[in-house]
């Protein structure tokens, strides 16, 4: 066997951890993502066929449906992702289609985009992921450091052992990286542990952005800040 039959080989048995399931969820982002596609496609296919049928029940009723039954789906764990632009793109829209489904808007119908987002009362399912992912980033920062989830981060900034050539994988530091500069313009990168622990402490201040609660005679709870500022965060975003 020739030595680069050997390397792939290894490569091949090295990614073997991403079809494995935890919690539901598949390691590896892509291949959990394709999952969750083929899953929320079979509950709207249930769906279609059991409340969707005719004009009995109004495009409202059959939204509310969507969001509980099917993309509940989709999303699931989404915050765990660490999706490419052009992954994000693809999710986009397969999210729209399934939309246009829900409504049943067919060609040669045409919408745009933004009007079918508006139609709906949704976002784009990038931004909906952009949220699920800090609302899980900050939950964690806020924990203890000593928790397995701090310590996989911490234990990440440690550069041992050997790394493989060609392309950097899209990892969840990197994406998070691609978010701070898009939310706050920040010139702070995810490269050591130092920076980790500046973010811990900045955390609170990325809550308070553009809402001045620490003026507020009555603090309103740490959950109720997270939604205000992932909201203003959310309109930053929209295309």
């Amino acid at each position: 066997m020739s030595h680069g039959h050997t390397n792939g080989w290894q490569r091949r048995r090295e990614t073997n951890w991403q079809t494995t399931k935890k919690v539901g969820t598949l390691i590896g982002d892509q291949e959990d993502i394709e999952r969750r596609k083929q899953l929320s496609s079979a509950a709207l296919v249930k769906l279609k066929n059991v409340w969707l049928k005719g004009d009995k029940v109004t495009n409202n009723t059959k939204l509310k449906l969507y969001k509980a039954l099917v993309k509940s789906v989709l999303t699931y764990n989404c915050g765990t992702w660490a999706p490419t632009q052009s992954q994000e793109e693809r999710l986009n829209a397969y999210h729209r289609k399934q939309l246009k489904e829900v409504l049943s808007i067919k060609y040669p119908v045409k919408i745009t985009n933004s009007s079918l987002y508006n139609k709906c009362n949704e976002r784009p399912l990038s931004i909906f992921i952009f949220e699920s992912r800090w609302r899980l980033f900050g939950h964690i920062l806020r924990r203890d450091s000593q928790i397995p989830a701090n310590q996989a981060m911490s234990g990440y900034f440690v550069t041992e052992g050997s790394k493989f050539k060609g392309r950097p994988l899209t990892t969840l530091p990197v994406v998070l990286n691609r978010d701070l500069s898009r939310i706050i313009n920040s010139n702070l990168q995810l490269k050591s542990s130092h920076d980790l622990e500046y973010l811990r402490d900045e955390w609170t201040k990325l809550l308070l952005l553009q809402r001045g609660f620490e003026k507020q005679p009555r603090r309103p709870s740490r959950s109720t800040e997270m939604r205000k500022a992932l909201r203003q965060v959310s309109q930053m975003l929209a295309p």
